[in-house]
């Protein structure tokens, strides 16, 4: 398999594993992200956005689309748009993850996200050369540039500028900068190569570094996303089940996979009252599903 082509089918995996729980969701409850996972997903949909543009031969800001990705999320977090900020057009990840949200699928962890939405606030996008917050070094920021190291057809210099600019938007501090544009790097690296059980000792040495210090819940997140990344680790392996499952065993498959990390049943409350056109109950994979579908169609080689 081409290098392009791993890199766009990892996307799946990838945001999967960021939304495996750490251990099995008590019956009837809604499963509980991180605000940044969430952030992360609409920073993918913003990157597919802008490529999908590329695609029609159209010119595209990447700070611009990666910014309408963050005030989606800021809405989707809060409830509106920041006071001074455009209102851009709903597309179909945040209309989704909206309604998944209102029936119970997902809730937010209470607290999180906080630095990335005091960011965002002010309503005015910022730039590399004038970051929203400069001195802040939430390290949660960084969750944003592990779809940035997916994306096929771009070299490391413009991957490097785009996690820049990513960043800016909410926080800005050089170190902080760095460690994401190392890490881009390091998911490119692990996705473009074909699949592994465990990761690379190179690899994992460089996981190590630059998960130091950080917030334990982050550091786990990047710990799965890393392995998926590389083909390795129940989450690549669940997700993948999920993803291929028939459309009458979906919803069962991405409960199993909400319980894989911890071995046990699978556990229904992933499951919504709300249905999909087809009758079948939506859960956050399924979701992810569609976003990783629709990044499949825009970025394939024609």
């Amino acid at each position: 398999m081409e290098t392009a082509e791993r890199l766009i089918s990892r996307l799946r995996p990838v945001l999967a594993a960021a939304v495996e729980p750490q251990a099995p969701q008590p019956p009837g409850e809604p499963v509980v992200l991180h605000a940044e996972v969430l952030h992360q997903m609409c920073t993918a949909d913003g990157l597919m956005e802008l490529l999908d543009w590329s695609r029609q031969g159209l010119g595209a800001d990447p700070l611009a689309c990666m910014w309408l990705g963050s005030l989606r999320w800021y809405r989707l977090i809060t409830g509106s748009y920041p006071e001074h900020a455009p209102q851009p057009p709903a597309r179909p990840l945040d209309q989704a993850l909206t309604q998944l949200s209102r029936q119970g699928g997902f809730t937010a962890r209470t607290g999180s996200g906080m630095t990335s939405l005091r960011g965002l606030s002010q309503g005015q996008m910022a730039y590399p050369s004038a970051p929203a917050q400069p001195d802040s070094t939430d390290s949660a920021a960084l969750l944003r540039a592990v779809p940035i190291g997916l994306v096929p057809y771009i070299d490391a210099p413009m991957r490097r500028s785009w996690v820049r600019q990513a960043i800016a938007l909410t926080h800005g501090h050089p170190e902080l900068t760095q460690r994401a544009e190392e890490l881009a790097d390091l998911v490119h690296r692990l996705a473009g190569g074909p699949p592994a059980k465990v990761l690379p000792e190179a690899a994992a040495q460089q996981q190590a570094a630059l998960t130091a210090g950080l917030d334990d819940d982050v550091a786990a997140i990047l710990d799965r996303q890393l392995r998926a990344a590389a083909g390795a680790g129940p989450a690549a392996a669940s997700a993948s089940a999920a993803a291929s499952a028939p459309a009458t065993t979906r919803a069962t498959a991405s409960a199993q996979f909400s319980a894989s990390s911890s071995g046990d049943t699978p556990i229904p409350s992933a499951r919504l009252d709300a249905s999909e056109p087809t009758g079948e109950p939506r859960t956050i994979y399924d979701v992810i599903e569609e976003l990783a579908q629709n990044w499949e169609e825009v970025t394939r080689a024609r």
